[in-house]
């Protein structure tokens, strides 16, 4: 268990990390791994490949000095005379100071025979070996002794100078001299090359290319994290506009021109809150209560149908709106039933009601809940009070005024989707919206009319008289009311 969290902590991080860092830090790391990447496998190949090459081209060096060697000592081993002798060493010195890079030492060895034994001594060179030194590898020696052509050869070894050991190739070329059609060993030139000035060249290179390596994922990394920015600018434009889109704010209009993607975005955003904003302007032509319905049963197909419910009405209307819009202009009787109807409904909305719909200058409301028909009776007479305090000051400046009838009733109605498949509406029926509606059309001006048992669930002070029953289509007998006259406060 604890190895597992040792290795969930740094996902997290890294997790975390990425998402603080955003679109430009996963940019930025990104360019940086393809670069690495790419400069890891390309320098792999390179450094191969320029590995043979100047591996080969240390080989043809080392092959044509100790050639050119070979061919210039024979006179010298053949004669041993001391001006032959001096030509020799005057050869290694200029050899020597060509400083040819990775040569460690060149070594002239002659054959001579020591107590019927041959054996090889020291000539010329500019290696660590006195004059008459011995070859002391026996190997080579035997093999020497044993060759009968001037091929030449080489193998690694590690060479010993000055107490330091270097790992180097050594090149043999023995010296030949043809009598009577054989060969004759006169001796043998040496040289060692140092393996080091193949890989220090390529050490350069790596660190060159590391470097310039270096120098290109910082400058990717500027130039990435810049063209992040520019990237990720309209990015989190939008990602800010849909912030406040969802804090209600609809009044945003993008303008992003990036011709990509991103514009493409920004469009189709532009057009989505364009279609927000008629939602918005439609949602004011419908109910709470429908609007509920929808956001509660958004996952679903709207269908047909309802269910029992135990609700309050109150219906409102207009008395004597038909007379008056025959004598007023269109706009000027527009002006007047939005006065009144967006008076009520703000009155209604306080006391907790749901508008269901607007019936020309009539209003129907629902109220849920235990003290719905308490809050319906309170609703209906502050309209009442409301509509006497603005007609005073209406009547003053010479406006028109009007004035309202109530109706309350409560009980068990249908809720539900009613109309067709194509057009239909979340509202209640039943015989209890039908009296409250019969209800307002018998109230007077300024009254209120409420089903007798409805009122007493109300539990209100408010003054309050007996009317005459009513006869009402569709029940049997005459439904008992009460009447609210509310005076103005």
């Amino acid at each position: 268990m604890q190895l597992l969290h040792k290795t969930i902590a740094p996902l997290d991080t890294l997790k975390t990390l990425l998402r603080k860092g955003g679109l430009k830090l996963k940019l930025v790391g990104f360019t940086v791994l393809l670069i690495v990447t790419t400069v890891i496998a390309i320098s792999s190949i390179t450094i191969d490949l320029m590995t043979g090459v100047l591996e080969k081209k240390a080989i043809e060096v080392a092959t044509s000095s100790i050639e050119r060697i070979a061919d210039f000592s024979s006179h010298a081993l053949l004669e041993r005379s001391y001006e032959n002798q001096l030509n020799l060493e005057e050869m290694i010195t200029q050899m020597r100071q060509e400083g040819i890079e990775g040569f460690l030492d060149i070594s002239i060895y002659a054959k001579t025979k020591e107590q019927n034994l041959s054996t090889f001594i020291y000539q010329a060179g500019f290696g660590q070996y006195s004059e008459g030194a011995l070859l002391e590898d026996a190997r080579l020696v035997e093999k020497l002794n044993a060759i009968t052509s001037d091929t030449l050869f080489f193998d690694s070894v590690v060479y010993t100078q000055d107490e330091k050991q270097y790992q180097a190739y050594r090149f043999v070329r023995p010296i030949l001299y043809m009598f009577q059609n054989r060969p004759i060993v006169l001796g043998v030139a040496i040289l060692h090359y140092d393996k080091a000035a193949i890989s220090g060249v390529i050490e350069r290179i790596i660190s060159v290319s590391t470097w310039i390596a270096v120098g290109v994922v910082v400058l990717s990394m500027i130039l990435v994290y810049f063209a992040g920015t520019r990237f990720t600018r309209p990015i989190l434009t939008i990602a800010n506009a849909a912030t406040q889109v969802s804090n209600g704010n609809l009044h945003i209009d993008l303008n992003i021109h990036t011709n990509d993607e991103i514009e493409e975005l920004a469009l189709r955003f532009n057009r989505m809150v364009e279609g927000l904003r008629e939602r918005e302007k439609m949602q004011k032509f419908v109910s709470s209560s429908t609007m509920s319905m929808i956001q509660e049963d958004s996952k679903r197909q709207l269908s047909l149908g309802g269910q029992y419910q135990t609700l309050t009405f109150l219906f409102t209307d207009i008395r004597g709106f038909t007379a008056m819009s025959e004598t007023k202009r269109p706009q000027e009787v527009v002006e007047i039933i939005n006065f009144y109807l967006d008076m009520q409904s703000q009155i209604i909305k306080e006391y907790g009601g749901d508008i269901d719909k607007y019936v020309g200058d009539e209003i129907m409301a629902s109220f849920a809940g235990e003290e719905g028909v308490e809050r319906a009776v309170s609703a209906a007479v502050t309209i009442q009070k409301q509509i006497l305090h603005h007609n005073q000051l209406r009547k003053a400046k010479g406006a028109t005024t009007c004035e309202v009838g109530i109706g309350i009733n409560h009980g068990e109605v249908i809720v539900g989707n009613i109309g067709s498949q194509d057009r239909m509406d979340f509202t209640s029926i039943g015989s209890v919206v039908n009296l409250a509606a019969r209800l307002c059309a018998n109230a007077n001006k300024g009254q209120i009319l409420i089903e007798e048992k409805t009122y007493e669930m109300a539990h209100t002070t408010f003054e309050a008289q007996p009317e005459a029953p009513i006869n009402v289509k569709g029940f049997s007998k005459p439904v008992p009311i009460i009447s609210i006259t509310p005076k103005e406060a």
